[in-house]
C-alpha cells in the first residue's frame, strides 16, 4: 500500500512540475517568435526581458528547481517501475501498453536534457557583443546575431529541429498525463484529450522548428 501511494505521489509531482515546464515552453516560444520581426524586434524583446532583473533571477531559480524536481521524480518513478516488472514483461507486455509517445518518454526526456545543456552553452552563455553576434555583413546584431549564426549552421539547425520533435512528443503525452493523473476528466473524454494534446504537441514542435528553417532561408540577407 505504501509503495502504491509513493508511486501515485511521484506521478503527481511529475505531472505538476511537467505542467509548469509546458507553460514555460509555450511562453518561451512566444518570445522566440519575435525573430520574425527582425533584429530590432527580437533584441527589443530580449532587452525588456533583461530589464525584469533582478526579479527574473527568482523566476529562473524557480524554473531550475522545478526542472530538477521533475527529473528526480521521473527517474525515481522509472526505477520503481523497472523493479516492479515481472520477469516475462519484456516478452509479452512491453509493446502492449501505453501510446507511442508514452513509450518514448524516457528517450525524449533524455534528448531534451541534452538539448537544454547544449542550448544554454550555444545561445545563452555567450558574449552577445562579441564575434558570436556578428553576421556576415560585418555588423554586430547582439542576441539576434547569436541566434542567426547558430541556427544558420545546417548541423545546428537539424539538431534543433530534432530536439523540437522530442519536445513536441514529450509535451503531448505530458498534457495527457497531467489530466489523467489528477482525474480532471472522465474516461469517455480521454480520446478527445489525446487528440487535443497531440495537436498541441505537433503545433508547438512545428512552430519552434520553423525558426531554424526561416533562418536558413533568410541568412543570405545579411551577406
Amino acid at each position: 500500500m505504501n509503495r502504491v501511494k509513493s508511486s501515485i505521489d511521484k506521478k503527481q509531482v511529475v505531472a505538476a512540475t511537467g505542467l509548469f515546464l509546458i507553460l514555460f515552453v509555450v511562453a518561451h516560444l512566444a518570445g522566440n517568435l519575435f525573430i520574425y520581426g527582425g533584429p530590432e524586434a527580437f533584441n527589443g524583446y530580449a532587452r525588456k526581458l533583461a530589464g525584469l532583473r533582478p526579479g527574473l533571477y527568482f523566476v529562473e531559480a524557480a524554473l531550475l528547481a522545478v526542472f530538477l524536481v521533475h527529473l528526480d521524480a521521473t527517474a525515481r518513478l522509472v526505477l520503481e517501475n523497472l523493479r516492479a516488472r515481472p520477469v516475462g514483461y519484456r516478452q509479452g507486455h512491453s509493446a502492449a501498453g501505453g501510446s507511442f509517445a508514452s513509450r518514448l518518454m524516457p528517450w525524449t526526456g533524455a534528448a531534451i536534457v541534452a538539448f537544454v545543456i547544449w542550448h544554454l552553452r550555444d545561445l545563452t552563455f555567450v558574449d552577445r557583443a562579441g564575434p558570436a553576434g556578428i553576421l556576415p555583413d560585418g555588423r554586430g546584431y547582439g542576441l539576434f546575431g547569436v541566434v542567426y549564426n547558430s541556427l544558420g549552421n545546417p548541423v545546428h539547425g537539424v539538431l534543433y529541429i530534432a530536439a523540437m520533435l522530442a519536445v513536441g512528443t514529450h509535451l503531448s503525452h505530458g498534457i495527457q498525463s497531467f489530466i489523467q493523473t489528477f482525474g480532471l476528466v472522465g474516461e469517455h473524454r480521454l480520446p478527445a484529450v489525446r487528440r487535443v494534446s497531440n495537436g498541441l504537441g505537433i503545433l508547438i514542435a512545428l512552430a519552434y522548428s520553423s525558426i531554424p528553417v526561416y533562418v536558413q532561408l533568410s541568412f543570405g540577407a545579411f551577406k
